[in-house]
């Protein structure tokens, strides 16, 4: 199986990546190591946080495009621009050294720099307010969201209900 990625949800298959389930695996817990080093605010958080929910306890994630991520109205373009340097801190290998192995950076380059595009090309006409509203209203009181955003004492990537990205 492969995950599929897009900026915008209804994008063509032209403008789509398919990315293997290992290779998503591996994208998104580099992202989610970098973008944890970086977050300096709540919205910036909020959207590492997610894109660790996206690695599923099997280890496999469906895919989904950049457009349906939970984007902050109020600080949507500050928050894209920290996605792009997110993807510009997993290209320089930020966080990789607390893995207990060394992700293939000459596969894993080109995935990033698919990211980083998209995060570039994304508009906030493009994003529905309204998915951050629903993503946190399905939330426990004890989700981590909820819990001042508690890190990982290993890797220090922000937790999610189902524990480090890292670690799973």
């Amino acid at each position: 199986m492969a995950a599929i990625f897009s900026i915008r949800r209804n994008d063509p298959p032209e403008e789509q990546v398919s990315i293997s389930d290992t290779g998503t695996n591996v994208l998104l817990t580099v992202l989610v190591l970098a973008g944890s080093a970086l977050a300096e605010t709540d919205s910036q958080r909020r959207l590492i946080v997610w894109l660790a929910e996206q690695k599923l306890n099997e280890g496999i994630c469906r895919g989904f495009s950049l457009a349906d991520m939970p984007w902050d109205a109020d600080s949507f373009e500050a928050d894209r621009q920290f996605m792009v340097r997110t993807a510009d801190a997993a290209s320089q290998k930020t966080g990789w050294q607390s893995l207990n192995y060394w992700p293939n950076a000459k596969a894993l380059m080109p995935m990033l720099g698919w990211f980083r595009k998209g995060f570039v090309r994304l508009k906030a006409a493009d994003t529905d307010p309204a998915v951050l509203t629903h993503w946190l209203s399905e939330m426990n009181d004890d989700d981590p969201v909820q819990c001042g955003f508690p890190r990982c004492r290993k890797h220090r990537a922000y937790l999610t209900w189902n524990g480090c990205i890292a670690c799973r």
